[in-house]
């Protein structure tokens, strides 16, 4: 009962804080020292592995991956490419209002951190004329990116999830794919609901451009993106793959030299507010993250002996809470499953009460403040979390209720 109330009390503030329009950075780190005051942390431990977290090989590749991503986006605007991209989906589905929702979805498939800082610009781009409300350009941009995360096996987390948990990738993806296509159907619901509402119907793109010059814009609009999925995932031994931020770097800088871009446009773009501001944050989400770790949070849950029904809303607990306040997918299985493990590893249910543990995760990860796909759309796009929020809740409800039901009931 105390260690629910004390995450509950870290979930509050960390609500507030933001509420109250402190910089997320800032309000992560007040979280984090609350964390230590709470849980009694020793803080040379945490101190010690906090830095080590910040100079983990990992986060400085993340650091640099992030840089990237954002320089890539960037050029890609600047040199107009999306434009073209878009002008070949329309004419492909010849419906703009559903090229804001594929557009993600097409990037979704590239599984790579601050992922929807590439998607943001195709849908402002594809929405110019709608006047959309900024939360609603962003609910787009963010829920339609993250369509495939349940099942596409690129991703980091199900990878670690189906290591951890020793359950075939076959059977995870079969078992998971209900919950994409419901993730799937219910952002249609409300982008369409959304559209009705504001009176916005079918635009029409105008006469198409015909086969090949539809393919040439599709091409010179997506050429970064397919590179990089190239250079990372096409196995070519010894070539390929490349590490994630080698292929970023390969791909950034053919664009600098086709594109000629200037040094100085490259500072500007490199030690730019939002960049700064984005690896602040992630700086800050995994010194907390740390923190949490070498915490005793989850010392006294290892030995628990409790019913069925206890068992699922104590899952829900701990998953959805760690999910929401680490706000990344890998985190919250490093964190949880293995909390949560002793308790289900010898039961007859073992492979849903696992999955269960995943997807109100993933539930948690989508609401998640400290989400970067999440904090960089509504940056992009000027828009309030709360009213992010509201799109999104009935969606997640409905994903929790379904999964929770399934768990209780297999």
């Amino acid at each position: 009962m105390l260690l629910t109330a004390k995450f509950l009390l870290l979930v509050v503030l960390l609500i507030l804080l933001l509420r109250w329009k402190v910089d997320l950075s800032l309000a992560v780190l007040l979280i984090t020292l609350l964390t230590i005051a709470l849980f009694r942390v020793n803080l040379l431990k945490a101190g010690r592995s906090a830095w080590e977290g910040i100079r983990d090989r990992e986060t400085l590749e993340l650091f640099l991956i992030i840089v990237l991503v954002q320089f890539v986006g960037a050029v890609q605007k600047s040199r107009r490419m999306y434009d073209r991209l878009i002008d070949s989906l329309n004419t492909m589905i010849r419906d703009k209002r559903l090229v804001a929702i594929v557009s993600p979805a097409i990037i979704g498939f590239l599984p790579m951190p601050g992922g929807a800082l590439l998607s943001a610009p195709l849908v402002q781009v594809s929405t110019d004329r709608m006047k959309l409300k900024p939360a609603f350009n962003a609910f787009l941009n963010f829920w339609f990116r993250h369509d495939w995360e349940l099942i596409w096996p690129l991703y980091a987390g199900l990878l670690l999830f189906q290591n951890m948990s020793r359950i075939p990738m076959r059977h995870i993806i079969l078992f998971q794919l209900p919950f994409s296509l419901l993730h799937i159907a219910m952002g249609l619901v409300v982008s369409f609901l959304y559209f009705r509402r504001h009176g916005i119907r079918r635009e029409h793109p105008g006469p198409s451009n015909g086969f090949h010059a539809t393919a040439r814009d599709f091409f010179a609009g997506t050429w970064p993106i397919l590179a990089v999925i190239l250079l990372y995932f096409v196995k070519v031994p010894p070539l390929l793959p490349l590490p994630l931020h080698w292929a970023l770097l390969l791909v950034a800088a053919a664009l600098s030299i086709w594109k000629k871009v200037a040094p100085r446009e490259i500072g500007t773009i490199v030690f730019g507010r939002t960049t700064i501001r984005s690896l602040l944050v992630i700086a800050a989400v995994i010194v907390f993250q740390r923190v949490l770790q070498v915490s005793s949070a989850f010392d006294t849950l290892k030995t628990m002996d409790i019913s069925l029904g206890l068992l699922v809303a104590f899952i829900f607990l701990v998953s959805f809470t760690v999910a929401f306040l680490t706000g990344v997918n890998t985190a919250y299985i490093a964190i949880a499953f293995p909390v949560l493990l002793p308790l289900i590893q010898n039961l007859p249910n073992y492979f849903y009460l696992s999955l269960y543990i995943y997807v109100v995760g993933f539930a948690g990860i989508l609401v998640s403040p400290l989400h970067l796909c999440l904090v960089l759309t509504n940056e992009y796009f000027g828009a309030s979390l709360l009213d992010v929020y509201r799109y999104m809740a009935v969606p997640i409800f409905i994903m929790i209720a379904l999964a929770t039901g399934l768990a209780l009931v297999l």
